[in-house]
C-alpha cells in the first residue's frame, strides 16, 4: 500500500470518527494526515511523513483542545439552586452510608448524602459540595480546626 493511500485512509477514518462522535476526538489527526499527505506528494521520506503527522497532530491538540473545550462547556445551565453549593448547613437528620439524612441550608430542608458515605450525626455542621438530583452531597465540617 502506498503512503498516499495510508494518509488518505487515516484522513477518511478520522473524519468519519469525528462525525460520529459528539466530542472532539480526531479532528487533529485529520489535519496531521492532510499535512502528511501533502508531504508525501512533495516526495518526502516515509519517516519524515510519520514525524510530520505526529508533530502536526500534537501541535493541533496542544494549541486548540483547551480553547475548544472551553466553548463546548458553554452548555452547562446554572440555576439559582447552585448558590447552595459551598454553603454551610445544619444536619437535622443523621446521614449514614445506607440512609439519606436531612440538612437545613439557607433556611430550606434538603435530603442529603455524605461524601464517601461518612456518618454525619444530627446537630453537626456540614458543607454542601454538590447537588445530585433532588438531594445535596455534604462533607462534615470540623469545628474549631483552623486551616
Amino acid at each position: 500500500m502506498s503512503m498516499s493511500a495510508v494518509w488518505t485512509l487515516i484522513l477518511v477514518v478520522s473524519i468519519v470518527v469525528e462525525v460520529i462522535t459528539i466530542d472532539l476526538v480526531s479532528v487533529w489527526f485529520c489535519v496531521g494526515a492532510l499535512v502528511a499527505l501533502l508531504s508525501n506528494l512533495l516526495g518526502l521520506s516515509k519517516v519524515a511523513q510519520i514525524v510530520i503527522f505526529a508533530v502536526v497532530s500534537m501541535i493541533c491538540i496542544v494549541a486548540s483542545r483547551p480553547i475548544v473545550k472551553k466553548y463546548l462547556k458553554g452548555n452547562i445551565v446554572r440555576t439559582n439552586l447552585d448558590r447552595v453549593i459551598g454553603k454551610h448547613c445544619l444536619v437535622t437528620e443523621t446521614i449514614t452510608a445506607d440512609q439519606k439524612g436531612e440538612v437545613k441550608v439557607m433556611g430550606k430542608l434538603w435530603s442529603a448524602t455524605s461524601l464517601n458515605n461518612e456518618v454525619i450525626t444530627a446537630g453537626d455542621y456540614a458543607e454542601v459540595l454538590s447537588i445530585e438530583g433532588a438531594h445535596v452531597v455534604v462533607k462534615k465540617l470540623e469545628m474549631g480546626v483552623d486551616k
